[in-house]
């Protein structure tokens, strides 16, 4: 084979202008492709009950205990890689495999299973909305603080694969349990804002992608992946906007919270809650 060398200066510039403006070109195509392709990751080795508390109580005002962790697979860490996602880094609770919420959406690895375990306070919490089947394949983190503040909140995103088809019937649960450990009271800080009411796909929804049902409170649902995949974060079908779990507790009291997440009737199209 035979290289041409160019044999003028005029021509010689115009060969390394065509060098330049190619490697251009290609540095600008692959920059391209490395902005959309950053989406949600989920590390779901090494992590332990102390850990993950620590991501969502980095604050020397609180000192935490008693850790607890149903599973490393479905409790997990997550980071947005500066992708669209909302929330930039925390803990991922996700009723099947955390990690099957990584990436673009697919339409693939929606529902999964890690358990059969159930939860008394989510059992409540669904009866109470009118629902009657079993609660199980449970994810839960939970531990006890003790709080020199008298304010307690953090943010997050409901994710959920019931969104579209499955979001007008019936729902998969998840709750944040805040117990007075001194007076035994619970409260379920999981609700929507100014009201009691629960989270779930039927109390926020639009029925843009389901016209079987009516939307409710559809200004707190943010995207819907599957009519939206190629600037898609995370691989579940739609979730909601950033909304916030909040308390006012007794200061230098001693308070336990449980974060928990199950699925309703069967193991079919997973939920998550990203804090």
């Amino acid at each position: 084979m035979s290289i041409v060398v160019p044999q003028t200066k005029k021509s010689l510039s115009k060969f390394y202008n065509f060098k330049i403006i190619f490697f251009a070109l290609c540095f600008f195509a692959h920059l391209s492709t490395s902005l959309w392709s950053q989406t949600v990751s989920v590390n779901d080795t090494g992590n332990t009950a102390n850990s993950l508390v620590d991501l969502l109580v980095s604050n020397n005002c609180v000192t935490t205990s008693n850790h607890n962790l149903s599973s490393t697979k479905s409790v997990a860490y997550f980071n947005n890689n500066n992708s669209n996602f909302p929330i930039k880094e925390g803990i991922i609770l996700r009723n099947g495999i955390a990690k099957n919420s990584e990436g673009k959406f697919t339409d693939t690895n929606l529902s999964s299973k890690i358990n059969a375990d159930t939860d008394i306070d989510l059992t409540e919490i669904s009866n109470n909305s009118g629902q009657n089947s079993n609660i199980s394949d449970v994810a839960a983190l939970s531990f006890d603080f003790i709080s020199q503040s008298s304010e307690f909140d953090f943010n997050f995103v409901f994710a959920s694969n019931e969104y579209g088809e499955w979001q007008c019937g019936f729902s998969d649960v998840f709750g944040f349990i805040l117990t007075d450990l001194t007076t035994g009271e619970k409260t379920n800080l999981a609700v929507l804002p100014n009201s009691n009411d629960i989270i779930s796909v039927k109390s926020i929804r639009n029925t843009k992608y389901n016209t079987s049902c009516n939307s409710v409170n559809s200004t707190l649902f943010s995207t819907y992946n599957t009519v939206e995949s190629t600037s898609s974060s995370i691989n579940m079908r739609g979730y909601t906007v950033v909304l916030n779990a909040s308390a006012e507790i007794e200061t230098n009291q001693k308070y336990n919270l449980k974060l928990v997440i199950g699925d309703y009737g069967d193991s079919n199209f997973d939920s998550a809650v990203f804090i």
